[in-house]
């Protein structure tokens, strides 16, 4: 299609229209780290040559996983000197004090500052990256700071050291550790979202704006803000969650921000291969196989000016159903280039995926009994989908995704940076699966499916046995410049950070179901058949922010900003129908002999355009505060200090603010022109580090968000239909701790205890919905669908800088509804609505570094007592993974 070669175009025209001095290469960057570090502080005492500056050197701690040494010619770039001192300082030279291993340990607030392997000229960009009261400005650096304890919003960041202890079986067991965040998975490997944030339903990760590398991966975050691909644990180098105000990144910005970030061209020079294999416990079925395996390989190496990252991840595991297989292969490369002044970074996934696996699950008979459902799942069923449909072992979910970025800064000097990036997207998935839990290997016969008239109006007609496709196509293309302007001037003597950003994206998105003949296996990539339903959407979008970071002291920095979303959506309908049921006898006699026959209602095959144009205004008001510290060693095991930090740390931040955000509708089945789901977000929070050892982070939030969208009703294609509220309100509260005993008693050993609970009280506060018996009701007073008021993480460790590792975690999930109306539990026959029980699990993992080589051995388990619990309903009853056990090693050179 058009964008396809556009967008293959504009990131080819991001080489060949590279500035002059990336293509020249500006300049052999030196190869010494004395000599770098002796040009950064000329850059940065420039025009001060009476008052020399101090410099004082500290030592930072290793991880308990040994990492390879980074490279000779970089050292740690000290921050910009402060401003001159009315008296002269004298240097005075300061012998480091020997640490302790990890005496300073890393947790998801404070972290001990990685080494810099920047330009020169970009020293100033990296420490403000790494702390400041606002986002980074460059997005491959990260969507908040490297430490957060001065961030003016809610955030989290996990790092590789704690996704190396973690040893997790998919990417959503990383983030599920975050405050705020709740996961509700329907696969075993959770490629299909399922992330919620402060009170957001969680299917399908709709209302989060979940990033890679600073890019959306939502399939359209204009159009259809989905998400059913989320980049495997083991070549990301840490996972950052932004809550509550934020401007900078948009849409789907009124609850928080998920971005994972992929190993980067220069870093440590590494080679890295693991593997590992375990079973997944079905419940007393008898699959054909229940084993699951993962393989890894990369390596990331680095010259003066060059560096390169190769990867690759492949998986095979079974699901939750007995009938599920869940593989995908997984490639990722990056290449980047850096000068005096300047670098430049392209990077590229390839990821498919060939899943035996569908949406539908487990339903009743319209005229059940109450909680009959439930209790033949519990009782009869379990994890065998199977039973009660053998022909689920041909359902398919494939897909093919090829994302790409070129990101170029450049760095006029220490407080003036310029971040230019063009990025695109091409998905393809298809999702197969026989109708009405009917074997098409048993049907009698193969009749087409055909258009027929029944009661003047037509409908399309499937015999029983058949199968039907659900294809879909997603492609965009974007391009963003943002220019920050350091320690500018503002009003009444004060200093800014200036952070302004342009962005212009191309979205389009295809929507197809089709029917194939009776008794045809539809697989692969198929594409034949009768369609009944074809859509096609187009988005242009506009976007634009301003942000100042305003110091109005040394403790008290305010964040203003202000974001514009301007955007254009259309849809052109070519074939459309309206509802969808089971028919028999005469109903199916179009066919031909068949006895039973899905019926496609109101088929109209006359297309027709709609569009509309929005533009919003979103305001923005951060603060943090920072108080205590006063008198604190350079050594504090708590924070990590700058090399020429000499202002007393903050121990304890205070932060909140305001802002008003805006999130994208699904428009696959909605009426045009949709509603604008603003929002009003509201939080307060403090985050600190005051006591010896103890490290928390606490923040209330409050949000009143006109226009929300939810799930509907199913229909027979398994997919969701969506309605809207006036408005819901959001009221609740997020913790963050941990505890550390090595501060205290200095042991080689360090039991520790962390955790992390979300509570969010979710209630309509005007809207309306159509029940079952096509009545408009108020459903004023309700909890919003498809997200537990309670989430829990809770774990108890040990870490030992002698290369082993040991920790045990909790995770409680509380009960939830799966309609506006909250049905309660096994009030809905056909078990697709009602209430989604609460459950506690249990998980555990441990490793342990060989002496004397860079070998690691681990195990880890998840649901280690077994529990069979209902994970989702979404279309029917869906079991939650059973006890998972994995073991496997990982060489590190």
């Amino acid at each position: 299609m058009a964008i396809r070669g556009l967008g293959l175009g504009v990131l080819l025209s991001g080489f060949l229209l590279m500035p002059e001095g990336l293509r020249a290469q500006e300049g052999e960057r030196e190869g010494e780290g004395g000599q770098l570090e002796q040009e950064v502080q000329a850059t940065t005492t420039e025009g001060d040559a009476e008052v020399p500056p101090v410099e004082v050197i500290q030592e930072h701690e290793q991880p308990v996983e040994p990492a390879p040494a980074p490279r000779q010619e970089t050292t740690r770039a000290p921050r910009p000197a402060p401003a001159p001192a009315p008296v002269p300082a004298v240097a005075v030279p300061v012998e480091p004090a020997p640490l302790e291993p990890e005496l300073v340990i890393p947790n998801q607030i404070v972290q001990p500052l990685p080494e810099y392997y920047g330009p020169a000229s970009g020293v100033g960009n990296y420490e403000r990256t790494m702390e400041s009261a606002q986002s980074p400005i460059v997005p491959t650096d990260g969507i908040v700071p490297g430490d957060l304890m001065d961030f003016s919003s809610a955030a989290s960041r996990i790092t590789r050291q704690s996704i190396n202890e973690q040893d997790p079986l998919s990417t959503s067991d990383i983030v599920s550790k975050a405050p705020g965040v709740a996961i509700i998975n329907d696969d075993g490997l959770g490629r299909h979202g399922g992330i919620s944030i402060r009170g957001t339903p969680a299917r399908r990760s709709r209302k989060v704006g979940v990033m890679e590398d600073g890019r959306f991966i939502n399939q359209s975050i204009w159009l259809d803000p989905s998400t059913h691909y989320i980049p495997p644990p083991e070549r990301i180098e840490s996972v950052e969650v932004l809550r509550g105000t934020n401007i900078v990144y948009g849409p789907n910005n009124n609850s928080g921000m998920v971005n994972f970030r992929n190993l980067q061209p220069f870093g440590p020079n590494e080679t890295v291969v693991s593997g590992e294999g375990g079973t997944v416990s079905l419940g007393g079925s008898d699959p054909e196989d229940s084993s699951a395996a993962k393989w890894h390989v990369h390596t990331r190496q680095s010259t003066d000016n060059w560096g390169i990252v190769l990867s690759y991840t492949g998986a095979n595991a079974a699901g939750a159903w007995d009938s599920e297989r869940l593989r995908y292969h997984d490639f990722y490369g990056a290449i980047g280039w850096q000068g005096e002044k300047s670098d430049f970074t392209f990077s590229t996934v390839y990821f498919a995926q060939r899943d035996n696996y569908d949406e539908s699950n487990l339903e009743g008979d319209d005229d059940g009994a109450p909680g009959e459902i439930e209790r033949e799942f519990f009782n009869d069923f379990k994890h065998c989908k199977t039973c009660f449909n053998p022909g689920s072992v041909l359902n398919e979910y494939n897909a093919d995704i090829l994302l790409m970025q070129g990101v170029y800064n450049y760095y006029l000097d220490q407080d003036t940076t310029v971040s230019a990036r063009v990025y695109g997207q091409i998905v393809e998935r298809s999702r197969f699966f026989n109708l009405e839990e009917e074997d098409p290997r048993a049907a009698d016969g193969s009749l087409r499916p055909v258009i027929a008239e029944e009661d003047g109006e037509l409908v399309a007609l499937a015999a029983e046995g058949s199968m039907q496709g659900n294809p879909r196509s997603f492609d965009h293309i974007g391009t963003e410049l943002r220019t920050e302007l350091a320690n500018r001037p503002f009003l009444f003597g004060l200093n800014q950070d200036m952070q302004v950003g342009v962005r212009y994206e191309h979205h389009e998105f295809k929507d197809r179901s089709f029917v194939g003949r009776q008794g045809q296996i539809l697989d692969g990539f198929d594409s034949q058949g009768l369609d009944v339903w074809n859509r096609e959407f187009k988005a242009d979008a506009f976007s634009a922010f301003i942000q100042s970071d305003i110091a109005v002291n040394d403790r008290l920095n305010l964040v203003p900003g202000v974001r514009l979303e301007h955007y254009r959506l259309s849809r052109l309908t070519n074939v459309l129908t309206t509802d969808d049921e089971e028919g028999e006898g005469a109903e199916c006699a179009p066919l031909g002999d068949a006895d039973e026959c899905i019926i496609y209602e109101n088929y109209d095959d006359d297309p027709f355009k709609e569009g509309f144009t929005r533009t919003h205004v979103l305001p923005a008001m951060a603060f943090a505060y920072g108080f205590g510290g006063k008198d604190l060693p350079a050594d504090y095991g708590s924070k990590s200090l700058s090399n020429s930090e000499i202002e007393p740390t903050h121990t304890t931040t205070l932060y909140g603010g305001y802002h008003r955000g805006l999130t994208m509708h699904v428009l696959r089945e909605v009426t045009f022109p949709t509603g604008s789901e603003l929002g009003d977000n509201y939080q307060l929070g403090v985050r600190s580090v005051a006591v010896k050892g103890l490290t928390f982070d606490v923040a209330g939030f409050h949000q009143r968000i006109q226009d929300y969208q939810f799930a509907s009703e199913i229909d027979l294609a398994g997919d969701r239909t969506f309605d809207s509220v006036d408005e819901v309100e959001v009221n609740g509260f997020e913790i963050y701790s941990r505890l550390d005993s090595r501060p205290f008693t200095g042991w080689k050993l360090n039991p520790y205890a962390e955790g992390s609970f979300t509570y969010a009280d979710t209630t309509v506060a005007r809207g309306t919905s159509l029940n079952g018996d096509d009545e408009l009701v108020s459903v004023a007073g309700n909890e919003i669908p498809e997200f537990p008021r309670e989430f829990a993480y809770l774990t108890a460790g040990i870490e030992s800088t002698s290369g082993w590792n040991a920790s045990v975690s909790w995770i409680y999930r509380g009960s939830f509804y799966t309609d506006i109306f909250n049905t309660p539990l096994g009030g809905d026959p056909e078990g697709e609505a009602g209430t989604v029980p609460s459950v506690w699990l249990l998980a555990a993992r441990a490793n342990y570094t060989i002496p004397d080589t860079n070998m690691v051995l681990y195990v880890s388990g998840e649901n280690l007592t077994d529990e069979l619990y209902i994970t989702d309903r979404a279309d029917g009853i869906k079991p939650g993974i059973g006890r998972t056990v994995m073991g496997g090693a990982r060489f590190q050179w």
